[in-house]
Parts: C-alpha cells; structure tokens; sequence
C-alpha cells in the first residue's frame, strides 16, 4: 500500500491542533516534539475521542459516535469501518509497543509502531512496512514524557524529534474511554490471529461497541471497558476465504464466548484482583461478544457468538 499511515495520521493531528478549544486538548513541546493532552491533564471530549480512534487507526478507517440501547439504558456506542483492516488495527492500532523508559511507562498505540516495527515479528507476518520522515504515536498513560523519552521514541521510529507527534491519552477519561471501545474492530483481528486464520483474506472490518461510563478509578475503569467490549462488542468482516468447512471452525472460536473464562465480570475481578486481573484469566476470552464473517468466495455469512446484556448491565451499575 503507497499511502503512509504517518502522513494520515499527522493531518489528523493538525486539525486536532487548530481546533484545541472546541475539543478541550491542549499542546506542548517536549524535546522538540509535539505533545497533545488528551486526557491527562486535560478533561478531553467525545469528539477528541473519535480524532484520538482515527489516528491509532492510521487514518485509515471511519470512527462515530452511535447509539446503544440496555435494557432502558440508552449509551453511546462506537463504530469502526475500516476498507484496510489488517493495517489499520494491526499495522497501527494494536497497543503493540510498550514504552519502558526508566519511571514512564506507555503502551503505544498508532502509525509510528510502523517506523520503529513494534513488534518485529508481527511486521514480519503481515507484510507491512513504510517510510515517513513524520511519526505519530498514541500513548495510553497518566502522565507526561519527558526529554528521554521523547528521544527514545524518535530514535526507534528513525525521525527527528521535531516531526514526532506524541498523543496523551488516559483510558479513564473521555478520549480515553473512547479509543477503547474504538479498538472493536482489532480486537476481533488479533484473535483470529491468535488462532491462525490467513489475515490476507480479511478485505473489510466493521465494528460497534458501547462505551463504558466514566468512573473515577481507573482500575474500575479498565474493568468496565474490558466488559463493553467482551460482552457487548460486535463485529463483521469480508472475507475471501477458500473452505467455508474451516471458516466455520475459526468463526466459532473468535468470540469471548468460546473461553472457559466466559461469564465473569471484569468490573468485578479488577476488585477481586487489582491490576492482576489481565494475567488471572483465559487470554482468550480477550474477544468481541458477536462475530459475523462474510465470504465472498461462496457468498455464505457465519455467525457466533451473543451479547451478554446481563454482564453489560452490571458493568453499568458497579
């Protein structure tokens, strides 16, 4: 592909930057790179959640805000439409880069994973490379770079400082909570990827996911964000996959439901085991709630998985 995520991904950034005000992020530089607070010190907003979704996805899917209704809940959901899904969510999205510098640590997330090829291997296996002489990188953390880190990011991405763009966003805030929910769509990805479906056959990715409500913990939050996603995530993708027999087979092991850990409640581990929580359960549960594949090879449409109002409901309410 010619187009460069970065390129995306930086005007995205530009109009995140003349619109400052309206979308309540505010900007700063660091080392020569450009910081953007998007829920660290800031307040953030909706609308800042959908720029922060667009740029982890490399500028190369559709982000908005829609509705989602429990029981006589009625929330904000998000849905993702992406025509290059297995580069916007793997190649970009995936928080495939952990950022350990001395006392600051990031996940990152976003195009520059691309420059700096977090993870190698990953890299390897999808087939993805480009060059840009500009990077932007999400980091999901509570607080800011310093000059170290700045310089770490940019040596590994093989840019100046000056034309790194780094985005701050905390998942307990309302960009934050967003961009969650907005990983719908790779989510789904990266667990037919676990299972060793041929990614090269995914040719579109559609997804929509309710967004959890904000609390003031951000462990509670984690919690609450991982229910929105296992128990009320769904997600559709086209595909040109040559044997429906084993389409079936990988469709009916994609979503969370296919776990022996189906059925707990996130927003009650992480009280049971604070941060713990993500390394005492079946990985696998890590999934969309709902999974539907369209092959256009022979035209079938598969379907597993179910939404779990019940759980959803008490992610609400706890």
């Amino acid at each position: 592909m010619s187009i460069s995520m970065n390129k995306l991904a930086v005007k995205l950034v530009n109009e995140m930057l003349s619109r400052e005000k309206e979308l309540e992020v505010t900007s700063t530089k660091i080392a020569g790179a450009t910081i953007i607070d998007a829920g660290i010190k800031t307040r953030s907003s909706f609308e800042a959640g959908v720029y922060v979704s667009r740029i982890c996805l490399g500028g190369l899917a559709r982000v908005s805000i829609t509705g989602y209704k429990i029981d006589d809940y009625h929330i904000p959901a998000v849905e993702v439409s992406t025509d290059h899904p297995v580069e916007a969510c793997l190649a970009s999205q995936l928080a495939g880069w952990r950022i350990n510098v001395k006392e600051f640590f990031a996940n990152g997330s976003g195009p520059a994973r691309a420059l700096a090829r977090k993870p190698k291997k990953l890299f390897e296996r999808i087939g993805y490379s480009e060059e840009s002489d500009e990077a932007v990188l999400v980091l999901e953390t509570d607080k800011y770079p310093d000059e170290e880190v700045v310089r770490y990011i940019s040596g590994e991405a093989k840019i100046k400082p000056d034309n790194l763009y780094l985005v701050l966003v905390s998942p307990s805030s309302l960009a934050g909570t967003v961009q969650v929910s907005a990983r719908i769509v790779e989510t789904g990805i990266f667990k037919l990827d676990t299972l060793g479906f041929n990614l090269k056959t995914i040719v579109y990715g559609y997804g929509v996911c309710p967004v959890a409500p904000l609390h003031v913990n951000a462990l509670k939050m984690a919690g609450r964000s991982n229910d929105m996603l296992l128990y009320g995530g769904v997600t559709y993708y086209i595909v040109d996959y040559p044997d429906d027999a084993k389409l079936i087979e990988y469709v009916s092991k994609t979503p969370s439901i296919s776990s022996k850990d189906y059925g707990k409640s996130f927003t009650e581990l992480v009280d049971q085991y604070g941060w713990d929580f993500l390394y005492k359960v079946d990985p696998s549960i890590f999934a969309p709630a709902v999974v539907i594949i369209n092959n256009t090879r022979t035209g079938n449409t598969l379907f597993s998985g179910k939404i779990n109002y019940e759980l959803l409901r008490k992610a609400l309410t706890s």
